[in-house]
């Protein structure tokens, strides 16, 4: 319910903006960085309450890394201020009278670590925000505390594991996950997307499995997810049985086999990122191997060669009409000077509805994530002049 507006008088030295109704109040601090937000809410008695109305919370843990502070301590602030804003039941301004309001949470993003004692707090703190029914986004980002040990790397994974287990409707709700630095089991990607029932972006980033000689399999035919990025993702190869919503993957690494990505049931893809540097010894692949003759729907296609070898091997273009038929821009980076682009000829008659063709050369530095945006092109050229 609408707070009144606080009677406004006339004078000189009256606070105009306190004079604003809770709701344009809160409105104004939700546009605000969140430490500025509570910054603004100890300015006064009457702006005390507003930053636990916040519906719309953007919480890092990164905000509360004080000079010498260990990620406990760091953890203990962060636990603590997410236990203070998350609380459904908040305090009314002076003078409102009657009983305390009921905030539901619209949008959640927290950034936190893996951090055993604080894990359980984080998550029925959580489930207690999206327990209306009212959250639309829900983001986690999880990485270990900085500085922690590599060979405790696949701990924090089976921490991550059990966490995501133990608070299920917290999961259930997430919207998007980013993942850094987990060591992972062979199916334990599968069954987290499949117990996250309204994801649809998740990231694995510098993250690997326990076993890096055997391939990443995503089988999740009932799950919504929609982009898969994978960062520096360690295995052999990712393979995606089946993922029926997914509409974008980015994979970019400095190691695969041959084909780094093996898509299957995945009808409704349309935007292809891949980057990897490939060995002298490996054969090119054939992208007719790699794509997925169900991919109907794909229209966007980059490729980062990192200035190493071309990894793309020239084929027949009537292998891949079917899957090229809707695909009208295609993005080439870290192509070395000196090489010769006759091979991707096939690609151009294999695409009739080509609008785009980029080209960048460059070094080892090269970013495929900015590739992704399309801020690494030097070079356009459309169909009609090739």
């Amino acid at each position: 319910m609408e707070s009144p507006p606080h009677k406004l008088n006339v004078g000189r030295d009256e606070d105009r903006i306190s004079a604003l109704t809770d709701d344009l109040l809160v409105g104004i601090l939700e546009r605000l960085d969140l430490r500025e937000a509570v910054r603004a809410g100890a300015l006064s008695t009457r702006w005390r309450h507003l930053p636990y109305r916040l519906s719309r919370l953007h919480l890092d843990v990164g905000h509360f890394q004080g000079q010498g502070a260990t990620p406990l301590e760091v953890m203990d602030a962060f636990t603590g201020a997410a236990q203070r804003l998350l609380s459904l039941v908040v305090p009314l301004a002076e003078g409102e009278g009657g009983s305390a309001a009921i905030i539901p949470i619209k949008a959640l993003i927290l950034s936190f670590y893996m951090s055993s004692p604080h894990l359980s707090a984080i998550g029925r703190t959580v489930e207690d925000a999206v327990s209306y029914g009212k959250t639309e986004c829900l983001e986690f980002s999880i990485s270990p505390p900085r500085a922690s040990n590599t060979s405790l790397l696949a701990e924090f994974g089976q921490q991550f594991m059990s966490f995501s287990q133990a608070y299920p409707v917290a999961f259930w709700w997430l919207t998007r996950l980013t993942l850094k630095n987990l060591v992972f089991g062979h199916s334990d990607v599968t069954e987290l997307i499949n117990a996250c029932n309204k994801l649809k972006h998740l990231t694995l980033s510098s993250c690997r499995l326990v076993d890096q000689r055997s391939a990443l399999k995503i089988d999740t035919p009932c799950s919504g997810l929609r982009r898969l990025d994978c960062i520096r993702f360690r295995c052999e190869r990712i393979e995606l049985i089946s993922v029926p919503e997914l509409r974008t993957v980015l994979c970019c690494s400095r190691r695969y086999e041959n084909p780094p990505v093996r898509f299957g049931d995945v009808p409704q893809l349309c935007h292809v990122n891949l980057g990897y540097l490939a060995k002298a010894s490996q054969a090119p692949l054939m992208l007719s191997e790699c794509l997925s003759r169900s991919s109907r729907n794909l229209s966007k296609l980059n490729i980062n060669f990192f200035s190493q070898t071309i990894w793309i091997q020239p084929e027949q273009p009537k292998r891949l009409t079917a899957i090229f038929r809707n695909l009208t821009d295609v993005y080439l980076f870290g192509i070395f000077p000196e090489c010769d682009l006759s091979w991707t000829l096939f690609i151009l008659e294999a695409a009739p509805a080509l609008q785009n063709f980029k080209v960048r050369g460059g070094g080892q530095g090269d970013k495929l994530y900015k590739a992704s945006h399309g801020t690494c092109c030097e070079v356009e050229e459309n169909r009609a002049s090739w």
